[in-house]
């Protein structure tokens, strides 16, 4: 670096100066080049990184970027969606009410319309359930973004399917069920009812207690109702709630927590996460999850796990806890090395062993992280 070849060069003109010895000042300044270049310090860094994010890569964690790993080592908050996050993401039917009125065959094709997992979860009780299934034709369908789908049938009526709040904000008078659920209404009147239920995914109560012991504050977002929500957020541990959002509402969240100075992560894996992940310190999406989400991640879990989600969080911490041992032992030994040979005390011969030794120690201590993690493909 400039810093050691000036370093060097005023030894040089310092001992040739003090002591008329071109030969003598000139084996100093290589010494002092030698004993510094190639820098552990210049090391210290990619190495560690580079070896975590192979490790990370083995274990089914994927950083699109190295400073990636710094990053999420610092994060204090951990902002998690519920559905297909927390939760698997497959919600079944528990209750059902189908109206004699209902069009059927518009259910069908209103579900269909949709990927939010809600909607997919009622179609695939219908198809379970009733005989003779046949979707209808719709027209002016629209997807209502967090809230459900409206269409139009060939003869003129008015459908709405979704939430409580959808139909609500459509004049349809509703009364609320328990739960997470799917309302369809006909001509301004409800003739389908669903009430579903997800599923905690395996161990999340148990990873989540273990990343909130680590210092780490975990708070689900989630624009489902507040019943739904704080039943699976007392399922898993999680005290801090934050239920019925839209997506601004949640990216808005987002910006709160950066308001209060903290670092955050956020974790989803639907088109309602995008805009709030996209505002976040580390965005964090599950494998299985929306490809527009996948898109607009930092980080990408493979399998989709709460395991990996821990993973990840160990490993960026156990990295980023390296390269600070190896730039805190790259700056003693140049602080304590570089003024050895400026005094004449270390031969150029000298020097290039330690200096690679001092090399040597960083990268050792860099692949440990490998052995730390068992240094195997899991997934």
């Amino acid at each position: 670096s400039v810093t050691i070849l000036g370093i060097a060069l005023l030894a040089f003109v310092g001992w040739f100066w003090a002591t008329g010895a071109f030969e003598n000042a000139l084996v100093i300044a290589i010494a002092v080049i030698v004993i510094a270049c190639p820098c552990a310090l210049g090391l210290a860094t990619p190495v560690a990184t580079l070896v975590g994010l192979g490790v990370a890569a083995k274990r089914g964690v994927l950083f699109k970027e190295a400073s990636l790993i710094e990053s999420m080592a610092k994060a204090n908050v951990l902002l998690l969606d519920k559905t297909g996050t927390i939760t698997e993401g497959k919600p079944t039917v528990k209750e059902a009410w189908i109206d004699k009125e209902c069009d059927k065959g518009a259910l069908i094709s209103l579900l269909q319309s949709s990927s939010h997992p809600v909607s997919q979860g009622v179609l695939a009780y219908m198809y379970d359930n009733e005989k003779e299934l046949k979707a209808q034709s719709l027209n002016a369908i629209r997807v209502v973004e967090a809230k459900g789908v409206s269409a139009q049938t060939q003869d003129g009526s008015m459908l709405l399917g979704g939430s409580a709040r959808l139909l609500e904000e459509n004049g349809v008078s509703v009364q609320m069920p328990n739960g997470t659920h799917y309302l369809m209404a006909q001509n301004g009147k409800v003739v389908a009812r669903f009430v579903l239920e997800d599923r905690p995914k395996p161990n999340a109560k148990a990873i989540l207690s273990r990343l909130q012991a680590s210092g780490i504050r975990t708070v689900m977002l989630t624009g489902d109702n507040e019943i739904a929500a704080k039943k699976i957020a007392t399922s898993v541990g999680i005290d801090e709630v934050h239920h019925s959002l839209y997506p601004q509402d949640k990216a808005a969240m987002v910006d709160k927590f950066h308001d209060e100075g903290l670092h955050v992560v956020m974790v989803g894996d639907g088109i309602n996460d995008t805009l709030a992940l996209s505002r976040s310190d580390v965005a964090i999406a599950m494998g299985s999850g929306a490809d527009i989400a996948v898109t607009a991640s930092d980080v990408v879990l493979l399998g989709g796990t709460l395991e990996s989600l821990e993973e990840a969080f160990k490993i960026s911490k156990r990295t980023y806890r390296t390269i600070v041992q190896n730039i805190s032992f790259s700056l003693l030994y140049n602080t304590i090395t570089i003024p050895l040979a400026v005094a004449g005390y270390v031969i150029p011969l000298i020097a290039a062993l330690s200096m690679s030794l001092s090399s040597l120690v960083v990268v050792g201590n860099a692949m440990r992280i490998r052995g730390m993690f068992g240094g195997k493909d899991e997934r």
